[in-house]
């Protein structure tokens, strides 16, 4: 019961298991995982649960993580021509494009 990362195989599990009415301990023991993390995987979406829908809003959720990029194609191209065209230094681009030079 160490992870709470359901595959998509586990979804469908649950999503099977649900229509026939086992309980959220019943699934929960069969699975290996807790009956929290079971019922919060049930409960999350609106409506009845479906293993497609809950795999696909995991994906989404998964692809939202993490920073956020503030470099653009214009910037890059931008920094590009600084660094290798007029040989400027990381600090020098830095400095005119108001970016912290260790994320260049």
């Amino acid at each position: 019961m160490g992870t709470t990362i359901l595959s998509f195989e586990d979804r469908v599990v649950i999503e099977t298991l649900h229509h026939e009415k086992h309980s959220l301990q019943y699934i929960a023991d069969y699975l290996g995982f807790s009956k929290t993390t079971i019922f919060n995987e049930v409960h999350h979406l609106a409506g009845e649960y479906n293993a497609v829908r809950a795999q696909t809003d995991h994906e989404v959720k998964l692809s939202h993580r993490g920073r956020k990029t503030i470099l653009t194609t214009n910037l890059k191209r931008l920094i590009e021509e600084k660094i290798k065209i007029q040989k400027w230094s990381i600090e020098q681009v830095a400095h005119v494009v108001r970016i912290a030079y260790k994320t260049i």
